[in-house]
């Protein structure tokens, strides 16, 4: 049988929006407590239309980082007040990550319990 492995129960938040809002979005995160996040181009369809990166349009990004449901919370209400005029969303997911220890550390935002 293989032993359970310890893991870090944390949220996954993720922000997709417009690629012009980048750096303001990881202001918002920093200011949250997030500790790290990634980012990759984005495209798709959906209420607003197709998006896609071209010559006239930077297209969109996602936004991803791992953090406490404490930051989650502020991250999502941040973004419901900041950007509701505009093609933006988020979302949290509940995920496992690991090494766990890589969460434990001060410089990861708050510390996980």
């Amino acid at each position: 049988m293989f032993e359970r492995i310890a893991t870090a129960k944390v949220k996954l938040v993720t922000i997709i929006a417009s690629s012009e809002l980048q750096d303001r979005i990881i202001e918002n995160l920093r200011e949250a407590g997030a500790g790290g996040y990634t980012i990759g181009r984005a495209s798709g369809g959906g209420l607003h239309g197709p998006r896609v990166r071209s010559l006239w349009d930077t297209g969109n990004v996602r936004i991803e980082s791992l953090v406490t449901t404490e930051v989650a919370e502020h991250v999502l209400e941040r973004v419901a007040q900041a950007y509701a005029d505009l093609s933006v969303i988020a979302f949290a997911q509940d995920v496992e990550a690991v090494p766990r220890e890589h969460f434990l550390k001060p410089s990861h935002g708050p510390r996980l319990r």
